[in-house]
């Protein structure tokens, strides 16, 4: 059951991150959502928040680009591969949504801005927290290197067996 709920997390996950990344790309999906995320960029760059650590603001439009192209490829890798990328990807697009969470509350923009990042930020973290509770739920293996070695007792177990004799 775990597995399909995974499945079907990482495929919607990943194809909303793909469609979002390439909103904030290219205007070819809708001109006025793209140039609404320009400006949103141009605000967001404004409360980065590693600003008061390393006094570094980053370019806007970099800024945008960059978190578009890392949604589009984290989206794919989540949607479409298997195996300890995914894993990767989804802890990476939520750093990306907690980011994104940070930057509406240091504008002030209020609960209604804020939820999507907020509802996509709690996917993703339900899809981690099932991948790490099957892990914990994986059946071990019958074959185990501690079961097929045999068990030597400890010498000092041999000789006090001996001196009783």
């Amino acid at each position: 059951m775990a597995s399909v709920v995974l499945k079907v997390l990482g495929l919607t996950l990943g194809l909303f991150f793909i469609f979002v990344g390439t909103i904030k790309l290219t205007p070819s999906v809708s001109g006025d959502i793209y140039k609404e995320m320009r400006k949103t960029y141009i605000r967001n760059s404004k409360v980065f928040p590693l600003v008061k650590q390393t006094g570094w603001k980053p370019n806007p439009h970099t800024y945008r680009k960059t978190i578009g192209s890392t949604e589009i490829i984290c989206g794919a890798l989540l949607a479409f591969l298997p195996g300890p990328l995914k894993e990767a990807a989804n802890i990476c697009l939520l750093g990306i949504t907690l980011n994104d969470i940070y930057a509406h509350y240091a504008l002030d923009e209020g609960l209604d801005k804020m939820s999507p990042a907020v509802v996509f930020a709690l996917l993703l973290t339900c899809r981690l927290v099932i991948f790490l509770q099957s892990l914990a739920a994986a059946p071990k293996s019958v074959f185990d290197k501690s079961q097929l070695e045999p068990q030597a007792e400890p010498v000092s177990d041999r000789v006090t067996d001996k001196k009783d004799q």
